[in-house]
């Protein structure tokens, strides 16, 4: 039994990490719902408290690694990361972990989809009849933005870019399409091009920094940098739980990178022989290039990122390194937790 439970464990960890890694789920609120569902197994799936916490621990260092750049990802491993910490000090028993991990996750679940939302609500007030909206890559916080602005009777267009490598635009496209939303499709090198026919930019956000910059899909920054020169307004939808704490202190949000056999489009087998191929998948958006940032507690200026940072996380930011709270756990398991 002890060994099927934890064949159920590993199997179902890689095939979370492995959609994870490969951008089968595309938002990135979906990859945090999943990454914790997959936290939440490391007690589930474990027969005593030591075994939990090594579990969890492993669960937490391949989520991380799978996605470095979502920050919103870190901060809800963190907060459970902190209370398991924190109960474990306290004596709790295995039984008493698995409740309030599952507490936290419908918590955080609930917080999530809430801010979401409420963020979307405010951004569809920025939507008028006859606009042509561009965005990129596929959010689900854009789409229910745009979704709810239909829904009002405001009638407009999207243009949606590709969004490669990954292609993610083409479901987005699709997405509205099936909505009765008229879309038109373009490829990233187009942007500029199109430009001059839009309205409004709305993006999704996977990281924000504490001085505005924004990290999402790869060719945001050139979405920005067109839009900022013909006078277009950018606006970014994104939850405060994708705000970064410790980049007020100068750390950087980690970029990835991809091979292209990771890539899930198909690739000319004469590119795939090329060793040093590589392709980003996020990139930075200066603050400069965005007029707002429409989160749940309001529409603000880049510039307001790091007062609504302090306002959250207290002034020095009181917050753990996600490595030094696992040390303090492996700690406790060498220690022989029970």
């Amino acid at each position: 039994m002890i060994f099927l439970v934890k064949n159920n464990l590993i199997k179902g960890l890689e095939e979370g990490i492995r959609k994870i890694e490969n951008f089968e789920i595309y938002s990135s609120t979906d990859v945090v719902v999943e990454g914790l569902r997959l936290l939440c197994n490391a007690f589930v799936y474990s027969s005593v408290l030591d075994e939990a916490i090594e579990n969890c621990i492993t669960v937490v260092q391949r989520l991380l690694k799978a996605r470095p750049t979502s920050v919103m990802l870190s901060n809800s491993v963190r907060r459970i990361l902190e209370k398991v910490n924190t109960l474990l000090k306290d004596g709790a028993s295995l039984d008493e972990l698995r409740g309030m991990v599952k507490e936290e996750y419908n918590s955080l679940v609930n917080n999530m989809n809430k801010a979401l939302e409420a963020v979307a609500l405010m951004g569809s007030k920025r939507i008028d009849d006859g606009d042509v909206i561009l965005t990129n890559s596929y959010s689900r916080t854009v789409l229910t933005l745009l979704e709810k602005a239909w829904e009002k009777g405001i009638r407009f267009q999207v243009y949606v870019v590709e969004s490669r490598p990954g292609s993610e635009g083409l479901f987005t496209a699709s997405y509205l399409d099936n909505k009765g939303i008229p879309v038109t499709l373009f490829v990233d090198s187009a942007v500029r091009f199109f430009m001059k026919d839009v309205d409004k930019v709305f993006v999704g956000a996977e990281a924000i920094a504490a001085n505005g910059a924004v990290v999402n899909k790869v060719g945001t920054s050139l979405i920005a940098l067109a839009a900022h020169e013909a006078r277009v307004r950018v606006f970014v939808v994104a939850s405060t739980l994708k705000f970064s704490p410790e980049t007020i202190f100068g750390e950087l949000v980690k970029l990835m990178l991809r091979p292209i056999k990771r890539l899930p489009e198909r690739i000319p087998v004469e590119l795939s022989e090329v060793p040093a191929a590589e392709f980003p998948l996020f990139d930075v958006t200066p603050p400069e290039y965005i007029d707002a940032i429409i989160t749940e507690r309001g529409v603000v200026a880049p510039e307001a990122v790091i007062l609504l940072v302090r306002d959250i996380y207290g002034w020095p930011p009181r917050l753990k390194k996600i490595a030094d709270i696992t040390s303090e756990l492996k700690a406790m398991v060498q220690g022989g937790v029970k």
